[in-house]
């Protein structure tokens, strides 16, 4: 029962964490939109095993991963600043008419993109330490079938919400047209292209104000 529970606390804990909208889900819905749901979803899946590997640490209390991780936060929102401006570049210049033709990547390349992406937050571990003290499962790690069951139950939930932001965004996908794909492009690229901009303000002056500001999650 208490494994159980565990896992349920886990799905919250990963539904929670991935559901703040950033460039990633905005990615994942242009993706949908342009090139149908699996391209999306194979997205979301990167973002969701990010977010677990952030999860394993933070549930085993993995003292000295944590600690490099958070100390070498600069190079980490350096890497993800440039690959968000790089990614941000690729959407503006790919025409609507282009993104509708199955990526050169495949899924393989979507699910590695926002792998990289979301992996490259280190504030998604404070996230989860700050989600599992919340839901009283900060101590799952002594316990090593608890903490199995709240990995699980973390892919699980974000993973759920990849899955649902992927299909609200299939169920338009049919009356979004070309002039609209244009926009829809245009909007993700400019959205992506301002997180990677405030990425590298928080990495070179995470003092300043912007930065604090709009300190977010990649997901």
């Amino acid at each position: 029962m208490e494994t159980l529970l565990f896992f349920f606390k886990g799905m919250g804990a990963g539904f929670v964490v991935a559901a703040p909208v950033g460039p990633v889900a905005v990615l994942c819905v242009r993706r949908t939109l342009a090139r149908g749901a699996g391209s999306g979803f194979a997205t979301g899946l990167g973002a969701a095993l990010a977010d677990t590997l952030y999860g394993v640490v933070a549930a085993y209390g993995v003292t000295f991963i944590a600690i490099l991780l958070l100390e070498q936060n600069f190079w980490f929102r350096l890497i993800g600043g440039v690959l968000l401006l790089a990614l941000g570049a690729k959407t503006l210049l790919t025409g609507p008419v282009d993104t509708r033709v199955s990526s050169r990547d495949g899924l393989v390349g979507d699910f590695l993109s926002a792998l990289v992406l979301t992996g490259t937050n280190p504030i998604t571990l404070v996230a989860f330490g700050v989600v599992f003290t919340s839901i009283g499962v900060a101590a799952a790690g002594e316990e090593f079938d608890w903490a199995e069951a709240l990995i699980a139950g973390v892919f699980v939930g974000s993973a759920l919400w990849w899955g649902l932001l992927t299909v609200l965004a299939s169920i338009f996908r049919a009356s979004v047209g070309l002039a609209g794909l244009r926009w829809v492009n245009r909007i993700s690229a400019a959205v992506i292209l301002a997180s990677g901009v405030l990425v590298l303000i928080g990495a070179f002056a995470p003092e300043s104000g912007i930065a604090r500001l709009f300190d977010l999650p990649f997901a």
